[in-house]
């Protein structure tokens, strides 16, 4: 008989030493994904912008012990809060899961440096992590880049297009920070670019990879959209009223809408677009 999501969350949980409610519905949600990408026992797993590591675990778990992840992030060991990257590599690597891990931080994928022999992996994973990415053509060139270390490549990201009001609130958040992105209010924050679900379809096409399956998974337990608020009610009026290249008129609507996000508590996280690809012909 398989077990409950439930109980596999609390054997993630124990099995990687992460605790508290909030992130228990973290794994929970990292967990669905990797049900839904199809994650085979005794794969080898890249996974780019891992963070503090949920669906690292989550995927270990998945892979059993013959499996192998090989996790990377941009970020240094400093990023991070209420847990730094650092402190969360070192927890994860010395749980029961860490004999099936391997975490690099200050890791640039496209750095020529950086590079693995054809089919190395099972799998390429990119996890809630392309808002991170600086433009479009940073997510083409990293699609383009991976294909020939794995066949099969799994992402999954917020899905801006809200579906309830309360969801209408992390996208606010989102678009509020990605607009001032644009105009490099600040270099700390987390969206730097939205990408829709049609974009992120377009580029796995344009670079190698047939799509084979997509999805929307529910996320309505994370914290994210809470989160997300917080920091731009919280910093962004300031940032925004200081910024001089910004036309007047912009400034108005973006501390307007700041404005009408409410109290965080009220909102929905958004849904989130999973994919699956495989790599189109042959290795060149």
């Amino acid at each position: 008989m398989s077990k409950t999501i439930d109980e596999r969350t609390k054997e993630v949980m124990h099995l990687s030493c992460f605790t508290g409610d909030i992130t228990k519905k973290r794994i929970e949600h990292r967990i669905r994904l990797s049900d839904f990408w199809k994650i085979y026992f005794g794969s080898r797993i890249l996974e780019i912008g891992c963070g503090q590591g949920e669906t690292t675990a989550a995927l270990a778990y998945a892979v059993g012990e013959d499996g192998f992840v090989y996790a990377v992030d941009l970020a240094d060991e400093n990023y991070g809060s209420p847990e730094n990257l650092g402190t969360a590599r070192e927890r994860l690597m010395s749980s029961h899961l860490g004999d099936r891990i391997n975490i690099d931080l200050g890791v640039n994928i496209l750095s020529p440096s950086f590079d693995f022999e054809p089919n190395s992996f099972g799998y390429v994973v990119l996890s809630h992590c392309l808002w991170y990415l600086s433009s479009q053509e940073e997510l083409r060139d990293i699609l383009f880049k991976v294909r020939k270390w794995a066949p099969r490549i799994c992402i999954a990201e917020w899905d801006p297009r809200a579906t309830s009001f309360g969801q209408y609130h992390h996208f606010m958040a989102a678009n509020i920070q990605a607009i001032c992105e644009a105009y490099h209010i600040s270099d700390h924050f987390n969206i730097k670019t939205m990408f829709y679900p049609h974009e992120i379809e377009n580029a796995l096409c344009s670079t190698g990879w047939d799509i084979t399956s997509t999805g929307s998974i529910d996320a309505y337990d994370v914290q994210d959209a809470l989160w997300e608020i917080d920091i731009v009610k919280e910093m962004f009026p300031q940032k925004i009223s200081a910024q001089k290249d910004m036309p007047p008129k912009l400034k108005r609507l973006l501390l307007s809408q700041i404005y009408s996000l409410g109290e965080p508590e009220a909102a929905e996280p958004l849904s989130v677009f999973a994919v699956t690809a495989e790599r189109v012909g042959e290795i060149v």
